[in-house]
């Protein structure tokens, strides 16, 4: 399963963005609308890598055996 790297700069920025009002106290953060449009688009691909590598450890994931032994006891 060979994928590309993902481009996270638009969630990195984000990141940054809230980290330094928080820093300052600001009550809110500006996005225009490009930086908003690659930020949903980032966001976008990273649930899809997520699902597709969910669903990859779903079906390749090994049998799980139980082994359980038991005897009569002492009656």
């Amino acid at each position: 399963m060979s994928q590309k790297p993902l481009n996270t700069i638009a969630i990195d920025n984000f990141l940054d963005l809230a980290k330094i009002a928080r820093k300052t106290n600001q009550k809110e953060i500006r996005l225009d609308a490009k930086q908003a449009q690659d930020l949903a688009d980032t966001i976008g691909l990273v649930l899809s890598r997520l699902v597709e590598l969910q669903d990859f450890a779903i079906q390749n994931r090994p049998e799980e055996v139980i082994d359980i032994q038991m005897d009569g006891g002492k009656l």
